[in-house]
C-alpha cells in the first residue's frame, strides 16, 4: 500500500535508499525481520504511535516540536543532500490538505525519474538507475 511509504515525521519513505534496498520496510511497518532497526527507537515515531496516537506529525498541535526540529528540520542546514528534511513543514501542510493517500501518490511522482520511471534517492537528487538529475523545487 502506498500509505506505508509515508513516515510519521512527514517524509516520503519511497525516496529513502534503505527503503529502496528493502532493508527498511518503512516507518509504519511492524515487521521485526527487516534489517534496518533504527526506527524502533525513533522518538518521533514513538510519540505519534504511543503518546499522541496520530497518523503523522502534521496532526499534532505541538508541531513543529523540539525533537523534529533538532533531528530533522534544522539538521544539516548547509548540506544540499538534506534539503528534503527542511521541507517537512510544507510536507505536513500538504499531508493535512490532501490526506495520506493522495500525498503519497504525489510524492511517488515527485521522487520518480521523468526519463525511466525509477525512484530517485533524496540524498542524491538523481535517479538511482539512469543517473538523471531531479529538477530542483518541483
Amino acid at each position: 500500500m502506498i500509505e506505508e511509504k509515508v513516515s510519521y515525521c512527514g517524509l516520503y519513505c519511497g525516496a529513502c535508499p534503505s527503503f529502496q534496498k528493502e532493508t527498511c520496510l518503512g516507518c509504519r511497518s511492524e515487521d521485526k525481520s527487516q534489517s534496518r532497526k533504527s526506527k524502533w527507537s525513533c522518538k518521533i515515531r514513538m510519540c505519534c504511535i504511543k503518546v499522541k496516537k496520530i497518523k503523522h506529525c502534521g496532526q499534532c498541535e505541538d508541531f513543529p516540536c523540539k525533537e523534529i526540529n533538532r533531528k530533522l528540520i534544522n539538521s544539516h542546514q548547509n548540506d544540499p543532500r538534506f534539503e528534503y528534511r527542511h521541507k517537512i513543514p510544507q510536507n505536513v501542510v500538504a499531508l493535512n490538505k490532501l490526506g495520506i493517500r493522495k500525498w503519497a501518490q504525489a510524492q511517488a511522482r515527485l521522487w520518480s525519474c521523468g526519463d525511466c520511471g525509477n525512484p530517485i534517492v533524496f540524498y542524491y537528487n538523481k535517479c538511482s538507475v539512469c543517473g538523471k538529475e531531479k529538477i530542483k523545487n518541483v
